[in-house]
């Protein structure tokens, strides 16, 4: 009986002292994603030029997008400065809800 308890007592004391090594972040991972981060914005900005010369969007629209990217992008490099990264953003489903949804009766 004493075996089986001291058994599992080490086997508590392992597991709990194992459990900060596993939630320890990695920083050099998080500049990978930071450095990743910036590209995506680059390219998302290098986009939005484009639709402006295609006629797809006008230049004040395209300002406000790039301005809004620009702050979520500042807020993620300061989470990620930190030592956080709390992902992309609230996730609100996997496909588009339509602005204007047809009635059927």
């Amino acid at each position: 009986m004493r075996r089986l308890a001291a058994s599992i007592l080490a086997l508590a004391l392992l597991v709990l002292s194992a459990v900060p090594a596993l939630g320890a972040v990695d920083q050099g991972k998080l500049k990978e994603i930071k450095a990743l981060t910036q590209q995506m914005n680059s390219i998302k900005v290098q986009i939005i030029d484009k639709e402006v010369e295609a006629g797809i969007l006008d230049q004040t629209k395209a300002d406000k997008i790039k301005n809004a990217m620009q702050e979520r992008q500042q807020r993620i490099e300061q989470d990620i400065d930190k030592g956080e990264f709390h992902g992309f953003g609230q996730k609100k489903g996997c496909g588009r809800k339509n602005s204007n949804p047809q009635k059927t009766e």
